[in-house]
């Protein structure tokens, strides 16, 4: 993986899903998906906490670095997990019924 540059050196704030993403090859990862953009959680304290989110809504705070190639990374230093409502699960593709009889 290239290296990363830093945007700033500010803490931003961004609300996005948790999504599993990479493959079997490697330890499981976490992104945090905001519309267009994934940002992949870089593996620290909160961003190993962030693996029991999956498929939750968060509103993560940290700092954002993106890697030569463009792919944009958090270095997440807190985050707070929103209830999911039907247009959340509309985003996502998941089927509303579903997701609250099942959790």
């Amino acid at each position: 993986m290239g290296k990363e540059q830093k945007d700033n050196n500010k803490e931003i704030m961004i609300i996005g899903i948790v999504k599993e993403i990479g493959d079997r090859r490697n330890a499981a990862r976490v992104g945090i998906a905001t519309g267009d953009n994934i940002y992949v959680v870089k593996l620290n304290e909160e961003g190993k906490n962030l693996l029991y989110e999956v498929g939750n809504k968060v509103e993560a705070t940290g700092i954002i670095t993106r890697t030569k190639d463009g792919r944009c990374r958090i270095d997440v230093t807190g985050y707070e997990v929103y209830e999911m409502d039907e247009e959340d699960l509309e985003e996502i593709g998941a089927d509303y019924d579903y997701y609250f009889r099942h959790g």
